[in-house]
C-alpha cells in the first residue's frame, strides 16, 4: 500500500473515478462527499494525505482546512487542495503555517498521484 488517502469532495462522480484510479495505483482510499461530515470522517480515518475540494455546499474547503490547521493533532497532516479557481485559492495554500499545494480542476490523475506521493515522501531517501 502506498498510503491512506481521504478524498473530500461533493462531486460523487469525481470521487468515484478518482478513488478507483488511486486504489488501482496502490493507495487505500476513503471518500467523504458531505462537507458537513468531513471532520468526523477525517478523525475516524486519520489519513496520511487529504485531497480537499474548496467549493462545496454547506461548508467549503477553506473552513475545513482552517479547522484542520487549528487542531493540534491534525495540524501537520498534508492536504492537497483541488479547485476550479486555483488562482483564487492559492492564498489558502499557507493557512496555519503549513504549505498545502493547490491543483486546478480538472486535475490530471498523474499530477494528483505525483503530488500525493510527494506529500507522502515517496521516492525520498530514508
Amino acid at each position: 500500500m502506498r498510503g491512506r488517502v481521504l478524498l473530500i469532495d461533493d462531486n460523487v462522480n469525481l470521487t468515484t473515478l478518482t478513488s478507483r484510479a488511486l486504489s488501482k495505483a496502490g493507495y487505500e482510499v476513503h471518500v467523504e462527499n458531505d462537507a458537513l461530515q468531513a471532520m468526523n470522517t477525517l478523525r475516524r480515518v486519520l489519513p496520511e494525505v487529504i485531497v480537499l475540494d474548496m467549493m462545496m455546499p454547506g461548508r467549503d474547503g477553506a473552513d475545513i482546512l482552517a479547522e484542520i490547521r487549528a487542531d493540534r493533532i491534525l495540524h501537520p497532516m498534508p492536504v492537497v487542495v483541488l479547485t476550479a479557481l486555483a488562482k483564487e485559492a492559492a492564498h489558502m495554500s499557507r493557512l496555519g503555517g503549513v504549505d498545502s499545494p493547490v491543483l486546478g480542476k480538472p486535475v490530471e490523475l498523474r499530477v494528483l498521484i505525483g503530488e500525493i506521493d510527494r506529500q507522502l515522501g515517496v521516492g525520498r531517501a530514508a
